[in-house]
């Protein structure tokens, strides 16, 4: 995408217009010097000129891009007082969402928040020639959630540690099953792996080598199959 672009047009608001239809941004997102004001024509056959205007984009093309498609986005799907923050920094923006009755769009295990922030992260690469990452979060929901893993592994690590029984957890994206194997890594006794393929991969949390208690675990699958 180029980031600056020069059009001529009958008046300053035609060029203007053009520019951002170009851009695929909304005006604000674009500085525009007029360096030409459109002039009529003397008894509408001598002379007039038309109006030429630069646009150039404010702040990085990725981030714009990125930003515009998740309005569009938005505005098709009928939300409405909603606000757009844009953290960018070298090759990566922060979008963040605000506003009331947005939940639909995290939707179930952030399922939809994820596939939305997919699609906004293509928009940001194709915009920009080198690898661009893209964020997208609604109400802290990101940070709450990982809190929530965080917490889940813990507690099921020590159950395990205790005990040497394994637990499955439900399925997770990739990002979410990385917070668990994080948090378990940095716990005694267990160990955690994933299992199946998308979109039912998940993770499993086990004793390790070194849990005392790891045959407890293997002596009641055995028992559990005699019976059957």
């Amino acid at each position: 995408m180029k980031k600056e672009l020069i059009k001529e047009a009958a008046t300053v608001e035609e060029a203007k217009a053009l520019i951002a239809a170009e851009f695929g941004v909304s005006e604000d997102a674009i500085e525009f010097e007029v360096q030409q004001e459109a002039e009529k024509k003397v008894l509408g056959i001598f002379g007039g000129t038309a109006a030429i205007v630069k646009g150039v984009l404010k702040g990085g093309v990725a981030a714009i891009a990125a930003e515009q498609y998740l309005r569009n986005i938005l505005d098709a799907m009928g939300v409405e007082d909603y606000t757009i923050e844009v953290t960018e920094t070298d090759n990566h923006c922060a979008i963040t969402l605000d506003g009331e009755n947005l939940g639909f769009i995290i939707g179930r295990r952030g399922e939809t928040l994820d596939a939305l922030q997919y699609l906004v992260g293509l928009v940001g690469n194709r915009a920009d020639a080198a690898y661009y990452r893209v964020t997208l979060d609604i109400g802290n929901y990101r940070e709450k959630r990982e809190q929530s893993l965080v917490s889940l592994a813990r507690r099921l690590g020590g159950q395990t540690a205790r005990t040497g029984r394994r637990h499955s957890l439900e399925p997770m994206n990739p990002y979410e099953r990385r917070i668990i194997h994080t948090t378990v890594q940095e716990m005694e006794g267990v160990i955690s792996w994933s299992v199946g393929s998308d979109p039912n991969r998940h993770v499993v949390i086990g004793p390790s080598d070194d849990n005392p208690n790891k045959d407890r675990d293997n002596g009641r699958e055995e028992r559990r199959g005699r019976g059957r």
